[in-house]
């Protein structure tokens, strides 16, 4: 089963914790925005899909969308934290990104790791499995979140 953007796997520490789900503003996007979205907080306080060099990370879109979002339009997300772990597909079958040492994954698209990239971003591998399509999923927590940092 391949993953649609980022999923909640389970919490580093073993417990049952699962993330916050919340209503949240969301920034304005013609193309709307789908369940897996990484998602960052914007200067006007909405949410907003991830990019390239992605640093602090704030939630992942719980809901998809099928018309254009309007600012401050509401959508279901949950609150990321740094000891959650979330599954989410690679964009190449392998990558140089080595377990527990690598903290600096960056992002190809807002749901999408990309596993060449060990520049600027904020993403740590924490395990790499494949589905029964023999897709890439890797395991990742995040080292700079909204939520939780100290």
């Amino acid at each position: 089963m391949a993953t649609r953007g980022f999923e909640f796997a389970y919490m580093l520490d073993g417990s049952n914790a699962t993330p916050l789900i919340r209503d949240w503003g969301m920034n304005a996007d013609a193309s709307g925005y789908k369940a897996g979205d990484l998602l960052q907080i914007d200067s006007d306080g909405y949410m907003t899909q991830g990019t390239a060099s992605v640093g602090e990370v704030s939630a992942i879109c719980q809901e998809t969308t099928t018309d254009a979002v309007t600012d401050g339009d509401e959508l279901k997300v949950a609150i990321v934290t740094p000891n959650q772990v979330w599954r989410c597909s690679m964009d190449a079958s392998s990558t140089n990104a080595k377990v527990g040492y690598t903290k600096t994954i960056d992002i190809e698209d807002e749901n999408t790791l990309d596993a060449d990239d060990l520049n600027n971003g904020s993403i740590a591998l924490v395990d790499t499995d494949t589905d029964d399509d023999g897709n890439v999923l890797a395991y990742v927590s995040f080292a700079d979140t909204t939520f939780g940092n100290t």
